[in-house]
């Protein structure tokens, strides 16, 4: 076999394993994130809205969307997740978590603004401990049920609420739910 033969050869293995590898198979965040399918993490933190305990919101379906200020994709996911709450008419809770540069946050929320609590997590301490198994890189979103289990988690930005749908159904967690 040639030189040339064997680069294509790899070049098709490479592209064949990305395409069964990609984010699009199976349930979201298996094997990446160790609380899928375990009960979420109890936490309290403080917010736009004051102070925002998990514990207080279960028996809704929620989406925790953790996300920087220096993450231009994370400013996407805000319009996304605010245009899907705003159509979900209360069927799912929203919350945002930043766990640094507290500070610039209102000016991100008056360029972005959402109706769903932000929160603050100074120290990391809750995106700790939801992170991926080799560490965060953000956006990342998790889709916890009604009954606070870890259903999936979406490590990628959302290209739109059509997108963010889909990945509710592939949790579990349709429109409806």
């Amino acid at each position: 076999m040639s030189l040339g033969n064997a680069l294509l050869l790899i070049l098709a293995v490479l592209l064949l394993g990305a395409l069964v590898l990609s984010p699009q198979q199976g349930v979201p965040g298996a094997g990446q994130f160790e609380i899928v399918g375990r009960k979420a993490p109890d936490f309290a933190l403080s917010g736009t809205e004051g102070i925002w305990r998990l514990r207080e919101h279960l028996g809704t379906p929620l989406i925790i969307s953790f996300w920087t200020t220096w993450c231009g994709a994370c400013r996407k996911d805000l319009d996304v997740l605010e245009e899907f709450y705003a159509r979900s008419g209360g069927r799912f809770e929203v919350v945002g978590v930043c766990p640094e540069y507290w500070e610039r946050v209102p000016q991100i929320l008056r360029d972005h603004p959402v109706s769903f609590p932000i929160l603050h997590d100074p120290g990391e301490h809750v995106t700790r401990a939801y992170e991926r198994l080799d560490h965060t890189r953000y956006p990342f979103t998790v889709f916890v049920d009604g009954s606070g289990r870890v259903r999936c988690v979406w490590a990628y930005a959302f290209r739109d609420v059509d997108q963010l749908l889909e990945i509710l159904n592939r949790c579990g967690l349709d429109e409806g739910a």
